[in-house]
């Protein structure tokens, strides 16, 4: 799997350049909505440029690193979000196939907003859906790396590459990637790492509980 790795003056120089794109457009929005965990760094950002308060976020799950982990889009969000006769602005990290940030179109006009235009950081030419922002695109295929999902991300490509020696693997992995700008030392590096750890062994438990029953 190659990667693209990006470091956090990078991550937040393409933020600043979306919401300058959105701003430069000369398009205003009421409400800014972003698909959580991904899209919250570049939403935040881009909602103090554009001057947008109204800020609503929803959960999706579909991919992990390396390929999906679901059939669908398992879309969530909690309390109740007003976007009736609203202008909404989605921001995403990322449009890889273009399913999730389809399925959030839906939602976002189902619930009555009066137009909806998306934006994110990068947009895969293999996705079905083309946002109205973006800052690259991208046309070969790679698992971009961003700096808001450092410990998950380097867990999970550890484990896919070996996974009884993640920590080893991590290190190994940072060190291909030339990886820059941590703001973790070596040793909270490990902690954050055998966290997941922890949690993982915990799932694969139960799951294999669950089979035996």
């Amino acid at each position: 799997m190659e990667i693209l790795y990006l470091p956090w003056s990078r991550a937040l120089s393409m933020c600043y350049r979306l919401a300058e794109i959105i701003l430069d457009s000369g398009e205003s929005f009421t409400t800014v909505l972003t698909i959580s965990r991904g899209g919250l760094v570049p939403a935040r950002i881009v909602s103090d440029v554009i001057g947008v308060d109204d800020f609503h976020v929803v959960r999706s799950r579909f991919w992990g690193v390396g390929g999906r982990i679901l059939e669908e889009p398992e879309i969530s969000y909690y309390g109740g979000i007003e976007l009736k006769n609203k202008k909404v602005l989605v921001v995403d990290e990322v449009v890889d196939t273009g399913t999730t940030m389809s399925r959030i179109v839906r939602l976002v006009n189902s619930l009555g907003a009066r137009e909806v235009k998306t934006a994110v950081l990068h947009y895969k030419t293999s996705s079905s859906f083309i946002p109205d922002y973006y800052v690259e695109r991208v046309e070969k295929w790679v698992w971009i790396y961003y700096p808001w999902s450092f410990s998950e991300t380097l867990f999970e490509l550890a484990r896919q590459e070996d996974s009884n020696n993640i920590l080893e693997k991590a290190f190994e992995i940072l060190r291909r990637l030339n990886a820059s700008e941590l703001y973790l030392d070596p040793h909270r590096i490990s902690n954050s790492l055998n966290a997941y750890l922890r949690n993982w062994v915990a799932a694969k438990q139960g799951s294999e509980a669950k089979r035996k029953y």
